[in-house]
């Protein structure tokens, strides 16, 4: 086969030439995306009940719901968080559920747990998670106008939020690279009827009128058709208010007097009472999250959304843009970082190439085989419909390893029969053919440790997809293109002015070589030295095993490194009753003292207007504050300085510190703590104070030594209607209802349908204080004999008073529990085992977090491992047609995975998902080498050499591939760890692994694996 296609080498090129086209063509059409596109297992149910405590939400709503999602299939888990006036349940099943099938299911669910609830709730809103919906970054939006830190003109700003939902969000969707504009911080606007106490009183007309009067001037009881000769027309019925003057206008009959509205009550435009705000660098601010569309690329959305920024600004110079939280800078360091190792490549292998072959030739040869295989492997993209993402790019940078060591291979097997005297044409069929098995080996083994990964559970197996794919098929590709396309190129470069070269086998000039060539020298010596003491290197060899069990115990597992970044959230809960203008201003006073040590701020303060955020979990007391620095190392100091400014400033605060989540983290949901203590009360009837809540909190801190976190309570004013008064002055429950509403300025009774917008309308009193409220607002009893009625205050029917209740109650399949949160928790498994050894017959103990996630990560890994392992060794088996020497290349993975192990704990890394693919990318690198070694070695005593012989020349004539296919992959990874940006950092316990495993393993691949073999087969010989 290799005979025919070097006779052939135009047909070859030809076809080769073709086939890049192709894949640069293809490159131009494949979407550029962050993630794969794939449906994350998980649904929420955003519930709201305005003027609704936490309390009466989750008893008379969010418990009636969560009992019908828990008859949805197929689900794992069901947790709902309840807050005064909203609650989200969320909903999580096992990866590789029809979720859109479970949304139809979840909204059926919903629809019949609608006739249980009570009438004034809307219908419940269900968000389906996607890895597409995650906005790839922010524009957030200001006015020049403001300065930093200072008020900002409620009026512009209600205009540039106008602006903002007609024009701007609009020209943005109209992107065909986008999917959706998700939008928060608005100011809305609504109409507010502020009647006159006075005129109210002389005319007679009662806030029960006034009501009355606006619902029947704002009807639209419908249309009908009508004939007229030989037309037909449309009559429409309507009296709807569409302007503030129809409104003025309105007019009242009373004690056989008419008045208008506007004679009664004044009649204006304000905003709408705010649940939230955002704010970026001290001004208020408009977010405007950018989703992607899943096909389109994401250069074409860059310079797409660039263009309109720059149009808009020229067209309104008073709007700021700003990009923030861009989510993209992960996508391009990786494509980035694919493009430094290939020019690194390019660049090491041809000094490897002029050291260890003296020649700068074969680099040529190799970078074009590599630059090759790259290209050809995306038209395989194109075809299986796979996206640029992170991780299939990451799957190509791993396989770019590789296809270098098949170039390096094949180019130095065929220099070494050129050295026998074989002319080039049979050097290049010979070279060729030696090497082709035992490298499909080596690509197949490859292949057989990534596939497996797609196998785990959750969504970590659909996300490594793509990278197993990419892997495959670069690995097939570079097979491929290293038996047919190199040694067609090694001979029409070589075949260029180039005669010849005959080199003679005498024992004396391999003896002069080994002098000209100090490596080999070293080889040969430390081999030597081995064989001398074969006891002492098979006892450390086994002592190596338990080394790597013990190391794989002790060192810390999570999900995702942690990142150095130069960017913190901070997360304040005041724990205070204060409305969202105090939160907003105590967040712009708590920036004003940061504003010379940061380079960018940004915050979400209370609940945010998000249609695609599933978890609504700020209120009006909470805020998140994103920081970002000059540099990382700034981060501490200043997490320091923020926790003395609270405890200075506002002692009753809690205030937490995460990082900025990048596209794994919010995949992965790395920000959850390490331990969840659920306690759950037997006696359901029973309320759960404040202080049972502190003191279970302290006994676990005395026990575990660990800080526990636990939700924070509220007060509240509760006010309680006498309905026995009621009936005694015969006062209508509804008149007092009404009447506390509208003094607290929350009696919304109809709507005012102008152009394309709904405004609400209000009818409200005067701000006043809630005492004033109660004691000074009357109400209209009995009639006198003279016609009026008597009035009373509402103190008569009302009486107040405080509690004390959680701010936010948690429920999960079993009903309501009190959770305790451990972040950073030391000895996870020890506090587990003391807190199941608490015995208390009032509460129910359950156990959740990170901790148990990870460790069912860590064993499915194992297990896979094995997999993978078990894979390798039939791979093995039925190349060597032996089942005892899969088992010589398969001994040097553990130790390989011992030095990587010791490594990421000698430089404080943890066993996380990116450590675990450098190491198994490690035992992939290091067994194609042992693979060749043993594959030689074979051929060699077949062909009547002595054991002893066969295992020096296999170790000489595979020493320069073994030493250059090691340093490249080494040299390739060095620069990760001195890097200090987010992929650098997201990357480097993969790069460390990788130089772990590859700094050991190739010593043991060079003088152990031929001492396992030569002990195998001693008495053979023999």
């Amino acid at each position: 086969m290799i005979k025919y296609l070097i006779d052939k080498p135009v047909s070859v090129l030809m076809a080769f030439i073709a086939f890049f086209i192709l894949g640069i063509i293809t490159y131009m059409n494949i979407p550029i995306s962050l993630l794969p596109d794939i449906d994350i297992p998980e649904i929420s149910v955003q519930i709201s009940g305005k003027n609704t405590s936490a309390r009466e939400l989750e008893n008379t709503v969010v418990n009636r719901i969560r009992q019908q999602l828990m008859q949805v299939g197929n689900l794992r888990d069901i947790r709902s968080e309840t807050c005064d006036g909203n609650a989200v349940v969320h909903l999580s099943f096992e990866y590789g559920v029809d979720t859109h099938l479970a949304f139809i299911e979840v909204n059926e669910k919903i629809d019949a747990a609608m006739n249980y609830l009570p009438k004034e709730i809307e219908r419940p809103r269900v968000i389906k998670a996607s890895a597409t919906d995650i906005p790839v970054f922010n524009l957030d939006l200001t006015l020049c106008s403001d300065s930093s830190f200072e008020y900002t003109d409620i009026n512009k700003f209600i205009e540039l939020s106008e602006f903002t939902e007609s024009v701007i969000r609009r020209r943005f969707e109209q992107l065909p690279q986008i999917a959706m504009i998700d939008v928060s911080g608005l100011i809305k606007k609504q109409i507010v009827i502020s009647p006159d106490q006075e005129m109210l009183d002389v005319s007679g007309i009662t806030l029960s009128d006034l009501e009355e009067a606006l619902n029947d001037n704002n009807v639209e009881p419908g249309s009908m058709s009508v004939r007229d000769g030989h037309y037909e027309y449309v009559i429409r019925f309507s009296s709807i208010l569409r302007t503030l003057e129809d409104i003025e206008n309105i007019y009242i009959r009373k004690n056989d007097r008419i008045y208008q509205l506007k004679d009664m009550a004044k009649i204006e435009f304000v905003p709408q009472k705010e649940q939230g705000m955002a704010i970026y660098n001290g001004k208020r601010a408009i977010v405007l999250s950018v989703i992607k569309q899943s096909e389109e690329n994401f250069d074409d959305l860059q310079f797409a959304v660039n263009e309109v920024v720059e149009q808009f600004q020229k067209d309104f110079p008073e709007i700021e843009f700003h990009i923030t939280q861009n989510q993209t800078e992960l996508l391009d360091y990786t494509i980035s970082n694919l493009q430094e190792n290939l020019i690194l490549a390019f660049i090491f292998v041809f000094l490897i190439s002029v050291i260890f072959l003296k020649d700068g030739r074969s680099s040529i040869i190799i970078g074009i085989g590599l630059f090759v295989s790259l290209v050809i492997s995306l038209l395989f993209f194109f075809l299986f419909h796979i996206s640029l993402n992170v991780v299939s790019l990451t799957g190509l940078i791993l396989a770019s390893g590789n296809m270098i060591d098949n170039s390096i291979i094949v180019s130095d097997n065929i220099g070494q029969h050129r050295k026998k005297g074989s002319s080039l044409s049979e050097a290049c069929v010979i070279g060729t053919n030696e090497v082709s098995t035992p490298m499909l080996s080596s690509a197949l083994t490859n292949i057989a440790v990534f596939i497996p990964l797609i196998f785990m559970s959750g969504i970590a197996g659909a996300v490594f997809f793509d990278q197993a794919f990419s892997v495959t098929v670069g690995l097939l590709t570079s097979y491929l293109t290293g038996i047919t396309l190199l040694p067609i190129l090694y001979k029409l470069i070589y075949s260029v002015n180039i005669p010849d070269i005959h080199w003679s086998s005498s024992k004396k000039n391999k003896k002069k070589e080994r002098k000209k060539y100090p490596v080999e020298e070293m080889y040969h010596k430390g081999i030597c030295w081995i064989f001398s003491h074969k006891v002492l290197t098979l006892a450390v060899m086994l002592v190596v095993f338990p080394i790597c069990f013990w190391l794989f115990v002790i060192i810390k597992k999570e999900k995702m490194p942690n990142i150095n970044q130069n960017e913190v959230i901070v997360h304040i809960e005041w724990n205070e009753n204060i409305h969202i203008q105090e939160n907003h201003d105590r967040c712009i006073s708590f920036l004003r003292e940061l504003k010379h040590q940061t380079k960018e701020t940004s915050g979400l303060v209370g609940q945010q207007q998000f249609l695609l955020n599933k978890d609504w979990n700020l209120t009006s007391t909470e805020a998140e504050i994103y920081i970002k620095t000059e540099t990382p190392s700034e981060i501490n100091r200043l997490k320091n300085e923020i926790g003395k400014y609270f405890v200075d400033q506002y002692p009753n605060s809690s205030v937490t510190f995460s990082p900025v989540g990048n596209i794994f983290e919010k995949i992965f949901t790395i920000g959850e703590p390490d331990l969840v203590i659920e306690y759950y009360i037997d006696d359901k009837t029973k309320k759960i104070d404040k202080e049972t809540i502190l003191s279970i909190q302290n006994k676990l801190e005395h026990i575990t030594g660990e800080i526990a976190i636990v939700t924070s309570f509220q007060n509240q004013i509760n006010i309680h209607i006498d309905k026995a008064k009621l009936l005694l002055y015969n006062v209508p429950y509804d008149l007092v209802y009404k009447s506390l509403i509208t003094a607290f300025k929350e009696n919304q009774f109809a709507t005012l349908r102008s152009q394309q917008q709904y405004l609400p309308i209000l009818l409200v009193d005067e701000e006043r204080s809630i005492k004033d409220i109660i004691d000074n607002t009357l109400i209209e009893t009995s009639i006198k004999s003279d016609g009026s009625r008597n009035k009373l205050a509402l103190s008569t029917f009302v009486t107040i008073t405080s509690s004390e209740d959680m701010k936010t109650i948690v429920s999960g399949k079993t009903g309501e529990y009190v959770p305790f949160y451990f972040f950073e928790t030391k000895n996870t498994d020890q506090i587990v085992d003391k807190i199941r050894g608490i015995t208390d017959v009032n509460w129910e103990i359950g156990f959740s977090g990170a901790f148990f996630l990870n460790k069912k990560m860590i064993k499915e890994m194992v297990i896979i491992l094995l997999v993978s392992i078990g894979l390798m060794y039939f791979i093995l088996a039925s190349q060597f047609e032996s089942l005892k020497q899969p088992l010589i290349v398969l001994l040097e993975i553990p130790i390989d995975i011992a030095a990587a192990l010791g490594l990421l704990i000698i430089t404080g890394h943890s066993l996380n998902l990116m450590s675990a693919i450098g190491i198994v990318v490690t035992c992939g690198i290091i067994i194609n080498d042992s693979i060749l070694k043993v594959d030689m070695m074979n051929q060699l005593r077949k062909k009547g050499l002595p054991l002893i012989e066969a295992i020096h020349e296999a170790g000489h004539r595979r020493l320069k591939a073994i030493l250059m296919t090691s340093m490249t992959s080494i040299v390739c990874m060095v620069p990760l760890l001195f890097s200090d940006d987010l992929g650098s950092n997201l990357e480097k316990p993969l790069a460390i692994a990788t130089i772990g495993g590859m700094v050991v393993g190739t010593p043991i691949s060079l003088f152990v694996v031929p001492l396992a073999y030569w002990w195998i087969y001693r008495k053979e010989e023999k």
